[in-house]
């Protein structure tokens, strides 16, 4: 699994959210097939997984199967937000969902997409105080959960440990550092064009993102009214003009022309993989990518750099969650399936060791039999720092992320020059995709 950020679709994503039902109209009562009336049932699941990973979640269904033998689950792969408001839209929902996409809870949460479980949890015996503080934030919008998070994605730095052994440059903790790192790590060809990169710093590069950049600079998204705080916090700027220090080190047009000419990102011919780029910003994930299509590769992961010292081990978190959504016709029982995946910890481990994410446990992290190798054990380290965050989410899902994006554009190539300025239109528009997104609940 690969729980990336969503694309600029999230915007309509939200909308689509406010048309699709109202806050908790429409529930259906759900007892048939639930521990009080075990009637023989069939609990349809969809999730965004395909292929392997596909399999991997039909095994643990197995095993769910066998504690809840009244129940047979049908597993659906493939599916996304707009399949899922779409059914939820047109009262043909299926009775539980995994979504991979942790930045539209907020929009699930306040439109009633997926139900509200504050009731369930009370009145059930799951073990809510396990899971970690960090992916309950995502989980969850003002007073409403309305989802449980079932796996991880952190992100930490990436770095090819004989690149940084042959220019003598230690492992960055600060972002100076690193960007004196990337400096010394830089190969460039006899006409000035880049061979092998230290570091990319452009904010659409892979997993370089304002969301992965955080907990590192210690951004605000929004102050204690609720107002976008881009341009009121200045760890805003600060980041940008770092970042476009070392662009304008590199050269735009220079590192538009190498990254045009590196392999994909999710494929043997990443650039980490084949000696093209020193360090990189990337998920759990890449250990076992690493594993399985460079496994001579000398590497280390650390956690990203901080500009504060005491921050340094956290880093970002968002993931796979799983909700009742509206118009579950099995909610009772669907409800015995979100727990199970959420907080069951051998689930929680199998998980693990199979698609190489960070559980959302304290048993399941605590558990000796994920912590087989180093670098992803770093990872784990992460997930568990209390420093590590999320992006706070809003009713707008990712829309606010997205239009940063798009100011990013002209700001990495020189097309925006003031950054108070741009940062300050961007909190304005964000402000108004957040209200346009919470003007009501359609019926």
């Amino acid at each position: 699994m690969r729980t990336r950020p969503a694309g600029l679709a999230a915007i309509a994503v939200a909308a689509l959210a406010l048309t699709a039902c109202g806050t908790g109209q429409g529930q259906a009562d759900g007892g048939e097939g639930g521990p009080d009336d075990k009637t023989p049932i069939t609990l349809s699941l969809w999730s965004f997984f395909t292929d392997r990973e596909q399999g991997v979640i039909d095994a643990r269904l197995e095993a769910f199967q066998k504690e809840y033998p009244w129940i047979t689950v049908d597993h659906t792969g493939g599916q996304n937000d707009d399949t899922l408001l779409q059914a939820v839209r047109g009262n043909t929902a299926p009775d539980v969902a995994l979504s991979g996409n942790s930045e539209a809870v907020a929009s699930y949460c306040s439109t009633g997409v997926f139900q509200n479980l504050e009731d369930r949890i009370k009145e059930s015996d799951a073990d809510i105080d396990s899971i970690l503080p960090s992916t309950l934030a995502y989980t969850s919008y003002e007073d409403e959960r309305c989802a449980l998070p079932v796996m991880a994605d952190v992100y930490g730095l990436y770095f090819n440990q004989d690149m940084l052994d042959a220019a003598g440059v230690e492992v960055p903790k600060t972002w100076d550092e690193l960007a004196e790192a990337a400096k010394k790590l830089t190969v460039r060809n006899a006409d000035g064009s880049i061979q092998v990169a230290g570091f990319v710093p452009l904010l659409d590069f892979q997993e370089n993102n304002v969301a992965t950049f955080t907990p590192g600079w210690d951004l605000t998204w929004y102050d204690e009214d609720g107002a976008a705080a881009m341009a009121s916090d200045p760890q805003w700027a600060e980041m940008l003009e770092w970042q476009k220090e070392l662009i304008d080190w590199y050269g735009y047009d220079d590192l538009q022309e190498y990254v045009a000419g590196l392999g994909a990102e999710f494929s043997a011919e990443n650039p980490l993989h084949t000696g093209r780029l020193a360090m990189a910003v990337d998920g759990e994930w890449r250990v076992a990518f690493i594993d399985d299509q460079a496994p001579d590769l000398n590497y280390g992961t650390a956690p990203m750099p901080s500009v504060d010292e005491a921050g340094y081990g956290g880093g970002i978190i968002s993931g796979t969650t799983v909700g009742i959504p509206r118009g579950s016709k099995h909610s009772d029982a669907a409800w015995l399936l979100a727990e199970y995946l959420a907080t069951d910890t051998e689930n929680l481990v199998d998980l693990t060791l199979e698609l190489r994410n960070v559980p959302t446990t304290t048993g399941a992290l605590e558990d000796e039999s994920i912590r087989t190798i180093d670098q992803f054990n770093v990872m784990l380290d992460i997930a568990a720092n209390e420093n590590t965050r999320s992006v706070p989410g809003t009713p707008a899902g990712a829309a606010p992320r997205e239009l940063m994006g798009q100011f990013l554009q002209g700001w990495q190539a020189g097309d925006e020059t003031d950054v108070k300025k741009g940062l300050a239109a961007v909190a304005k528009q964000i402000d108004s995709q957040i209200s346009q997104a919470s003007g009501g609940n359609a019926p």
